[in-house]
């Protein structure tokens, strides 16, 4: 089904426009503080879970956050492959360059320096 297609209400037998999910879009604005090593993974992968599961995209400012943990990237990753499958993204801003590095193997997470201006488009 594409956006431009109508749909029935069972209910009613009404016919509806495009269903909301593929017409709206919801951004998810997260700014996690602290470090974030082994012991605070599983927080984060909580809450990147239940984001990718309903925003379009997520964005990740990382500017008060440090990646300890190779376990924090991945699970970075697996939100972003999620969000990714839906047809959505995980924006990762103000990587610094240990959260770049921790990042640089994830192949579904677009990441951003700091200082570096956002891709739009």
């Amino acid at each position: 089904m594409t956006s431009t297609d109508e749909t029935t209400d069972p209910t009613t037998s009404r016919t509806t426009g495009p269903t909301t999910w593929e017409t709206t879009w919801l951004t998810a604005n997260v700014r996690p503080a602290g470090s974030f090593g082994r012991e605070e993974v599983a927080r984060l992968r909580a809450l990147l879970d239940a984001l990718s599961a309903s925003a379009s995209l997520v964005v990740l400012d990382l500017q008060a956050a440090s990646l300890r943990s190779g376990r924090a990237a991945e699970a970075i990753d697996v939100a972003a492959a999620e969000l990714e499958r839906r047809g959505g993204c995980l924006l990762c801003v103000n990587a610094d360059d240990e959260a770049r590095r921790r990042l640089g193997g994830c192949r579904h997470v677009v990441v951003v320096a700091a200082g570096e201006p956002v891709p739009v488009g």
